[in-house]
């Protein structure tokens, strides 16, 4: 297993229009990074009627990656929570697929899996040479990946977050953007008392939402998004932890398409997060 932290400072970048980060390190070496897979989702669209040839899905996310990595380079690979559909047990059809995926495409990557709330008892499917970190996170230089179920430590060297679970999609009714999958960047502060003296300092963190990796999941999202946005509690327990908690406060937000247009800011959280 390799460590769960590497050094010095690093860079992100969105791979529009697909729903992939790239992030760049000091040291030069390239990840790239993707959420919420759900391999098995395919089984409850299929109660639903309608029919999804799951391993025919998985090839499909497989050629995209291969196809990026032709286009990159990069031969590292994190898996940001969320691999497998099911949360307690594991399905025929992860059973099937999951290691499927993996072997596929640890001949391209060296490949990191962050376990998510859906993925327990992962560790059964995974090839030998596939990386599983901790639930809590890895860190490369100061960006901290975590699925965003769980409170990890935010460590004072962090200065990016990205998380998945949430699913965002874009809700504006009567647009033709409504119910779909969405980038999200919130910029966080949070201002401190320098020891025993009255001066304050001020921390900064952004914090990127990652889109979900299985297209198939767009359709559940469009029939089963709430959206009556009465709950304070946010629908993402790491931001509410940070907010409630730990005395972060929203400073902007950008909501943008998956070709990198903008269309909301800190406004359209509520609805999104609640």
């Amino acid at each position: 297993m390799k460590e769960d932290k590497i050094t010095n400072r690093g860079k992100c970048f969105p791979l529009y229009p697909h729903p992939i980060l790239l992030i760049e390190t000091s040291g030069f070496k390239k990840f790239l990074a993707i959420s919420d897979v759900h391999v098995g989702w395919e089984d409850r669209i299929r109660r639903n009627g309608i029919l999804i040839d799951t391993r025919k899905n998985i090839n499909e996310s497989i050629k995209l990656l291969t196809n990026i990595h032709s286009e990159t380079g990069v031969k590292e690979l994190i898996i940001l929570g969320d691999l497998k559909s099911s949360i307690r047990i594991i399905t025929r059809t992860e059973w099937d697929n999951v290691p499927y995926f993996l072997e596929s495409l640890s001949k391209l990557f060296d490949i990191y899996v962050i376990p998510g709330n859906h993925d327990g008892n992962i560790k059964q499917l995974l090839p030998e040479n596939v990386n599983l970190m901790r639930t809590q996170g890895m860190e490369i230089n100061n960006i901290l990946f975590t699925h965003g179920h769980t409170l990890p430590l935010i460590g004072m060297n962090v200065e990016k977050i990205i998380v998945g679970h949430l699913h965002p999609i874009i809700q504006k009714e009567g647009s033709i953007l409504n119910g779909n999958k969405i980038w999200v960047k919130i910029n966080l502060t949070k201002r401190h008392f320098l020891g025993s003296s009255d001066k304050q300092k001020t921390r900064n963190i952004e914090l990127i939402i990652m889109p979900h990796f299985n297209n198939v999941l767009d359709y559940y999202s469009k029939i089963n998004r709430n959206t009556s946005g009465t709950s304070r509690k946010s629908k993402l327990p790491l931001l509410d932890n940070m907010i409630n908690k730990l005395n972060w406060s929203v400073d902007k937000a950008f909501l943008s398409t998956m070709d990198g247009s903008i269309i909301g800011s800190e406004e359209e959280l509520t609805e999104l997060l609640y």
